[in-house]
Formats: C-alpha cells, sequence, structure tokens
C-alpha cells in the first residue's frame, strides 16, 4: 500500500508541475483562427480586445505584443489627426477635401501592414499631390508643371509666346496703344496693316520700311512713290516702342512690334483674336530702288498678283484672304479714277459707284472708303460688294473674274467665320517671309535708325 501511495503522490506532483506549463504554451500559441472547414461566410469581428472569426469558433485573448501594436497605430492616427487639425487652420478647405481620403488609406494600411503608415519610397511618398490625378492615386506624387510651354518653331523660326519670358507685357503694352490710337483716329486700324503689308513684301518682314536713314545714306523704302504719302502709322510705332524699351530694354524689335501691332487693328475692327508668332528681327538697310516690282499694284492683272504673292510664298487663296482687308481703309482716288475714262474698264464699275466716285473725287488726293456699308468693321461684305461690281480698285474687282479667284471670293461672301478662321494664317504666312531670326540683323533701339 505504502508502495501505491508513493506512485500515486508522484504522479500528482508531476500533474502539478506540467499541468501549468502546457497553460502557458497554450495561452502564448502564435494568434490563429481555426474553424471547421464546413463552415462558410466566415467574418472577422473586433470587439475591444478580443477578435472573434464567427459564433462557432474559438475566442482568443489578443497577445500583450498586439495590444501594444494596436495602441501605437491609435496614436499614431491620433497624432496624425490633430497634425491635420493644425493646418486646417491655415487652409481649412484644400484639407477638408482631403481628409477623407487620408483616413480610408490609414485605415486600408492597418489591414494589410502592422508596420510603418507610410509608403514604400520606391512606389511613392506619403506627401499628398495637389492635381487631380494625385488624388485619385494618391501613392503617385506628380510634380506641377511650373515651368511656361515652351511654343515649337514655326513660320521660319518664329514661335508663338515669343517673350513670354524676355518682356511678358509686351503684346499688352502694344494692343494698349493701338486702343489709345484707335480712340484717336479710327482709321489707324487700317493703315497699320497696309504699312506692314509694305515692310514684308519689301526685303522680308525686318521694318525696314520703318527707317529713316541708314548707314548707307541712300534713299529709304518709305520715300517711294508707292509707299510716301499713302502710308502711315509711323509715329504711334515710336511711342510704343519708347514704352517697350523702359519696360524691356533692347528686348522686342521693331518689326515684332508691327506684326503685334497689325492684329491688333484687325482685331479692334471685329475680326477674332489669333495669335501672332514673334522672333523677328530688324535690318539695318533700306533702299528705295527695292520697293519696284515688289508690291502689288491697283492696276494689277490676276496673272501679276499671283506671280508675285508665290514669290513671297503665298497661294492663292491668301491672295483673296488678304485682299479681305480692303473690308476696312479707303483708297485715294488716283488709284481709281482712271477706270471711268476707259469705257472697258468702266463696264466693271456699278453705275451708282461710277457717280459716287465722280462725285468724291474732287481731286487725285482725295479718298473714298473700300466699303461705304462698314467703313471701320472687318466683315465679308467687302466680298459681296466685289460681286456686285463695287469695288474701288481695279486689282479687287478682277478678282471677280478669274476662275482661280472667283471661287474664293464667293465662298468668303457666303461664310464670313471661314473668312476670319483664315485671315489670321494668312496674316501670319505674309508676317513669316524672309525673316531675321536668332542672330541675324538688330534689336532697333529706335524703330527710325540702325544701332550704330
Amino acid at each position: 500500500m505504502a508502495a501505491k501511495a508513493r506512485i500515486v503522490a508522484t504522479i500528482l506532483l508531476v500533474c502539478a508541475i506540467l499541468l501549468p506549463l502546457l497553460a502557458s504554451a497554450f495561452d502564448n500559441r502564435p494568434e490563429f483562427l481555426e474553424h471547421d472547414s464546413s463552415k462558410t461566410n466566415v467574418t472577422i469581428s473586433g470587439d475591444n480586445n478580443i477578435v472573434r472569426a464567427n459564433n462557432y469558433d474559438l475566442t482568443i485573448p489578443r497577445s500583450d505584443d498586439e495590444k501594444r501594436n494596436e495602441r501605437s497605430l491609435k496614436e499614431k492616427k491620433k497624432k496624425k489627426k490633430n497634425k491635420k487639425n493644425k493646418k486646417g487652420k491655415k487652409s481649412h478647405e484644400h484639407e477638408h477635401e482631403h481628409e477623407h481620403e487620408h483616413e480610408h488609406e490609414h485605415e486600408h494600411k492597418n489591414e494589410h501592414e502592422d508596420e510603418d503608415e507610410t509608403f514604400d519610397p520606391t512606389i511613392g511618398g506619403g506627401q499628398q499631390g495637389t492635381g487631380g490625378f494625385s488624388r485619385l492615386f494618391p501613392g503617385y506624387n506628380v510634380p506641377p508643371i511650373t515651368g511656361e510651354r515652351e511654343q515649337p518653331e514655326i513660320n521660319g523660326g518664329l514661335r508663338e509666346g515669343f517673350y513670354q519670358k524676355t518682356c511678358p507685357q509686351a503684346e499688352q503694352i502694344i494692343k494698349d496703344g493701338l486702343i489709345r490710337a484707335v480712340q484717336n483716329d479710327y482709321t489707324i486700324a487700317a493703315a497699320i496693316p497696309r504699312l506692314f503689308l509694305h515692310d514684308c513684301f519689301v526685303n522680308g518682314c525686318d521694318g525696314s520700311i520703318l527707317l529713316d536713314t541708314t548707314p548707307s545714306g541712300e534713299r529709304v523704302e518709305k520715300l517711294s512713290g508707292t509707299n510716301g504719302v499713302t502710308v502711315k502709322g509711323f509715329e504711334l510705332i515710336d511711342e510704343i516702342k519708347a514704352e517697350l524699351e523702359e519696360t524691356c530694354p533692347g528686348i522686342v524689335s521693331c518689326s515684332d512690334t508691327l506684326a503685334y501691332l497689325s492684329r491688333d487693328a484687325f482685331v479692334a475692327s471685329g475680326l477674332p483674336h489669333y495669335e501672332v508668332p514673334g522672333g523677328r528681327r530688324d535690318g539695318t538697310v533700306s533702299f528705295e530702288a527695292n520697293v519696284a516690282g515688289n508690291l502689288p499694284l491697283p492696276g494689277d492683272t490676276v496673272d501679276q498678283m499671283i506671280d508675285l504673292f508665290m514669290k513671297k510664298g503665298l497661294n492663292v487663296e491668301d491672295l483673296v484672304v488678304l485682299i479681305g482687308a480692303h473690308s476696312i481703309g479707303v483708297a485715294h482716288c488716283f488709284n481709281f479714277l482712271y477706270r471711268l475714262d476707259e469705257p472697258q474698264k468702266a463696264q466693271n464699275i456699278d453705275p451708282r459707284l461710277g457717280n459716287v466716285m465722280r462725285f468724291t473725287c474732287t481731286n487725285q488726293m482725295s479718298t473714298l472708303a473700300f466699303d461705304a456699308t462698314t467703313q471701320y468693321k472687318m466683315d465679308s461684305v467687302f466680298y459681296k460688294q466685289l460681286l456686285m461690281k463695287r469695288g474701288l480698285l481695279e486689282s479687287d474687282q478682277i478678282l471677280t473674274q478669274d476662275i482661280r479667284t472667283r471661287g474664293f471670293v464667293q465662298k468668303f461672301g457666303d461664310d464670313e467665320m471661314g473668312w476670319f478662321n483664315k485671315f489670321g494664317n494668312a496674316m501670319n504666312n505674309l508676317g513669316s517671309i524672309e525673316v531675321l531670326t536668332g542672330n541675324q540683323g538688330q534689336i532697333r533701339r529706335q524703330c527710325r535708325v540702325v544701332n550704330l
């Protein structure tokens, strides 16, 4: 009996030692949930420090490490929220847009990560972007575009927005100058584009028509008979150029000033705004002898006009489009009165217009509006007048008689917006004739004289 009693006591002693050890091992086993594989739709829910799968599964207390991790995450979330609130005082509206995204992003990370809540730097930092793409995909930081878009070179090396960095006020200064001038004298709106064409067709768009003198001492372009008293606007260009030099010394060329000014003159007269490429530089020569044969004349034939325009890199459509500039402005009587004295030419003049010509032209220097109906407005009425034989200049009127040009006259007369759309392109084609760019020519400080 004594032996049996010692055996039982030994067994009880062993059990007393082993059972606490087994219980401790069980409590510290890895945390996972086992459930009957026959059960489906297992859901995970949390309640304080307890994790449950479903009513059929075991309930396992969380380990101390897990509790510490949870508290750490809660503290981080609380600190982040406090930081947001402080930042929100400075820019409340901006943070409010992203607050729910940050919270959703934080919860999403807690479900999948037991470590830090920041993004992997190889994917993208935790810094939130401000663009629409960044808001949709917060893990990717798209840097904002801070630099100005560089325009590609067009029309012989010129480009739009040429002065955006070097003199961003340039085009506004030129526009304001034109508006002031038009308020004092509305006829200047037609005079400036005519000056531009007479510059570009002779020696290219280099501002050579603006020169009063050159180092060579020869007579300059503006003194030719084709120019002379029929071109004006020099004083306005002097005024605008002086303002440009005060704002941006040595930056804006006289030739570009004339190009922008011509656009603004048409826009002030009703044409929709169009962009004008810049980058022209000023020439240093101007010869009266170069004018002859390089400008269209009132008595030119269609063949002569087409040949001249083609030599300048312009086509037949450009010719008819640009003739529409005669929608505004006036013609001197010596440019058309001769038509009444030749019976064959007189047949192409509406009799009522002929009577107006005789009544108005008291002398050769008198003037008559190209389009008396809408004299100061750019519109397609001019083309309709041509189709009714009411064109002042013979070179304008014969465009309705040639198969190569008549169709364009009819088209633009019926489609004013179509003509508007063509006009800006044709003017830019004109403004790219034989331009000086890069290191060619110079930027004149005064448009009437060459820099020495």
